[in-house]
């Protein structure tokens, strides 16, 4: 698969390479034009939209290889990825906005077998279900400035960038706590959710802030009139704030069922790290 994804990258700059001779320079206003007269670069007042590249390299790559299952769709692998819109001040300079909303929830059920008198049948079951839902949201903006010869383009700037990250959690438990069953059967997710005096019902509240600033530097090649591939790395210093976060829990007191809230501190951190060091591949439109 990864052969094949350089093979298409391969492909495209060859592809470049042919319309390169395709292109020509107009001389009255110095700008690279093609044999149609369209501007290859982008111009000043235009809007430009990235996406990341690799979907479309695994979409193809997969037509190659045999699997049945391809699919174009857009993976969020990280928090990096976001879509990012940019309006060109300048032929040359452009503020640029990148925007990531990404919400999710997530199920696991789980047979277990039932709690009966006087010996449970194995036969019989009920399900424990443990649910899971997240919240990512990304917001930055920037200023990016561009210079280069031909079609190859370098770029750098910087930008100001806020994270809101949440999660939270759900259990609900086929057998209850009873006279007979004061330590009912219970599925074990992994998750932290059987304790030492009970069970957890549900956790919430685990809120992050992250707000930091990013500098970047890369390089796109305009392979056709206002389309561009290219990659990206930023280097950057965030400071992250964790809210406290709840969690209730049902214990049998041996009488009854009880609830029990607890509360658990957040906290706060700081980094300073380059990012991206994979080296990310994205396709830019400009219109």
């Amino acid at each position: 698969m990864r052969k094949i994804s350089l093979l298409l990258l391969l492909s495209i700059f060859v592809f470049a390479s042919v319309r390169a001779q395709e292109t020509s320079e107009d001389k009255t206003v110095g700008t690279m034009v093609s044999k149609r007269g369209v501007n290859i670069l982008p111009e000043a007042g235009e809007i430009g939209l990235g996406v990341d590249a690799l979907p479309f390299i695994e979409f193809f790559g997969n037509a190659f290889n045999g699997n049945v299952g391809n699919t174009g769709s857009f993976e969020f692998v990280d928090n990096t990825n976001s879509i990012v819109g940019k309006y060109m001040l300048t032929e040359s300079s452009d503020i640029r906005a990148r925007l990531r909303i990404g919400k999710g929830t997530s199920t696991d059920v789980e047979y277990i077998m039932k709690d009966t008198l006087p010996v449970p049948d194995p036969m019989v079951t009920v399900e424990d279900i443990y649910k899971s839902s997240y919240s990512n949201i990304v917001f930055g903006v920037g200023y990016e400035m561009s210079r280069g010869k031909g079609r190859v383009q370098g770029f750098y700037g910087g930008e100001l960038f806020m994270q809101y990250m949440s999660y939270s959690t759900d259990y609900e438990y086929g057998n209850d706590f009873t006279p007979d069953f004061t330590n009912p059967n219970t599925t074990n997710f992994f998750t932290g959710n059987i304790t030492g005096t009970g069970r957890v019902l549900e956790t919430n509240g685990m809120n992050t802030f992250t707000f930091g600033v990013r500098g970047f530097i890369g390089v796109e090649y305009f392979f056709t009139p206002k389309v561009s591939i290219g990659g990206e790395f930023g280097w950057a210093f965030g400071m992250s704030k964790t809210s406290d976060y709840t969690s209730v829990e049902e214990q049998w007191d041996g009488l009854q069922i009880q609830e029990v809230e607890s509360k658990t501190a957040g906290g706060s951190s700081w980094a300073l790290d380059t990012d991206n060091a994979s080296g990310g591949v994205f396709l830019t439109f400009y219109f």
